[in-house]
């Protein structure tokens, strides 16, 4: 096949129908902004709060989605008036549950971006203040609560065809609908923002999620952000970006519990006003990576005693939010369904709460709420999760005899295997066009170059990353290699081959352009 007919052939084996609109999505994809119900109703009480010079507080949700929308909110109405106020929680904690709620019934109109309340305690207290609310959300809705009798509901989970639309696409939308009241555009210029939302909150970007895909698309063509500007530097503004350089900050913010650090550098206007919040975001990442390694050994330890089950559990004692990051590291070495707790006491009870990882299942959470003996809130496979001590022993019996048949294999679908030989710098940029805009539901293109022989071994970052060079030209990169150094030093020196899987990308080091395979997977010898 020549390059064209390889990418051809990857679009179909994707079920990729229309190829070309697949790639270029239109503006006829936007499904029409008074598709959302009550948006209209939520629109009416901004324009009122506008004429009025009302005030407006603007609470955010604590990742990155939640980031993004609080911020798209924030700096719109800043367009019309100065009487605005943003607040996040700190930590991991969501909505407006269990806050101190009296700074939200001193003002006139509440905006809860991306969270949803479980219950109408908080939105009650807060409406008989007198404050309006309204709450711009893409999460699951309790339809047997009813939230209209104090709030204004705008979601793309109610009667809306892009249920996959994230918070900040919804916030961005509704946006949208009050430009074409006013005959502005300030919409246009946040949409990078809606466009981080919702790759980071991992939302369908698959033929069936075409609207998803054209705020993406028009997103990552129309940059403004400072803050996003600085921090993904000469690097392209694309999916990778977003999830491996964006997200991993604002994600450092809450696991150290400095959410507000996170909500500023985003609004930040001014250069050395972002690169001192920057500064301090890298802090938050450091501090949370040096628990992680302060942890990790005697988690592993846990960990290995239960190698012959199905479900491994393990808890940590720790200040900082990282249960759900240590799962990712987890996942990687254990291949199958994991928890990581640790002990939180209330009202004299005692509960393990965390966060639950799995593979190899199509849908843990449900397998997890089907016990009856826990609270699980998050994607099918990445969730937050609660237990009564109580009921734990009970819990991991039923999740066991779930799960005593099943087989946990890390399987990976390869869309091309090829020769090193094949690597050409056109291939990388016609596969990176594809990569582009990806997420859940149109994973990154994955490759596989088999039985390479001659290669050299080095390292980048102190040791860090391990870095195979084939040739002059190639680069295939492990990022946090945790393997055996030894073994593949020897292999090396040996001839033995090695195959590798991964995802194609190029860039330039210094002054030195190479061709890139980032490892997912990798195998060394026959």
């Amino acid at each position: 096949m020549d390059e064209n007919e390889i990418i051809d052939a990857i679009l179909t084996k994707r079920n990729i129908h229309d190829k070309k609109h697949f790639l270029n999505p239109i503006e006829n994809d936007l499904l029409p902004l008074d598709n959302l119900k009550n948006i209209n109703v939520a629109r009416d009480i901004v324009l009122d709060g506008i004429k009025n010079q009302y005030n407006f507080i603007v609470h955010y949700d604590v990742d990155s989605d939640g980031i993004s929308a609080g911020t798209i909110m924030e700096k719109y109405l800043n367009n019309f008036t100065k009487n605005v106020k943003g607040y996040i929680n700190n930590g991991k904690m969501h909505g407006l549950l269990n806050q101190d709620l009296q700074k939200y019934k001193e003002t006139d109109i509440l905006i809860v971006v991306d969270s949803l309340d479980k219950n109408i305690l908080a939105y009650k207290e807060i409406a008989e203040s007198g404050v309006q609310i309204i709450v711009l959300d893409h999460h699951k809705v309790n339809f047997k609560v009813n939230y209209n009798k104090y709030v204004t509901l705008v979601s793309s989970q109610q009667e809306y065809k892009n249920p996959a639309l994230s918070g900040a696409g919804v916030v961005w939308k509704f946006c949208k609908y009050i430009d074409k009241y006013f005959d502005t555009n300030y919409s246009d210029n946040l949409i990078d923002l809606a466009a981080c939302g919702l790759v980071g909150d991992m939302s369908d970007m698959s033929e069936q999620s075409m609207e998803n895909r054209y705020i993406v698309h028009m997103g990552l063509n129309n940059l403004q952000n400072l803050a996003i500007k600085k921090i993904i530097g000469s690097f392209p503004f694309n999916s990778t970006s977003i999830s491996y350089s964006i997200c991993p900050l604002i994600n450092a913010a809450n696991r150290t519990n400095n959410n507000e650090i996170a909500r500023k550098t985003f609004l930040a206007e001014d250069n050395k006003e972002v690169l001192n919040y920057l500064k301090q975001l890298k802090k938050c990442k450091k501090a949370q990576n040096e628990e992680i390694d302060r942890l990790l050994d005697g988690i592993i330890i846990q960990a290995d005693k239960q190698i012959n089950n199905k479900i491994i559990y393990v808890f940590t004692d720790t200040k900082l939010n990282i249960n759900g990051l240590i799962g990712n590291k987890l996942l990687e070495k254990y291949q199958r369904p994991l928890l990581i707790l640790k002990k939180d006491i209330r009202n004299n009870e005692i509960y393990f709460k965390g966060s639950a990882r799995a593979i190899g299942v199509n849908d843990f959470i449900t397998m997890c709420k089907q016990t009856n003996l826990c609270e699980a809130n998050g994607h099918e496979l990445a969730f937050g999760i609660e237990i009564k001590e109580s009921d734990f022993n009970d819990f991991i019996n039923n999740l066991e005899s779930q799960l005593k048949n099943i087989e946990f294999k890390n399987e990976k679908i390869i869309d091309i295997e090829i020769d090193l030989s094949d690597l050409t710098r056109s291939l990388v940029n016609k596969v990176k066009v594809l990569d582009r805009i990806s997420g859940e539901g149109f994973k990154p293109i994955l490759v596989k170059i088999a039985e390479i022989n001659d290669y050299e071994v080095s390292d980048m970052s102190g040791g860090k990353h391990l870095v195979l060079n084939p040739n002059d030209f190639t680069q295939l990169i492990k990022w946090n290699f945790s393997g055996d150094w030894n073994e593949i030093e020897d292999a090396s020196l040996l001839n033995q081959s090695i195959t590798v899987v991964g995802n194609l990308d190029s860039g330039w080091l210094g002054r030195k352009f190479s061709l890139k395979l980032i490892i997912n997977d990798m195998k060394v010898g026959d």
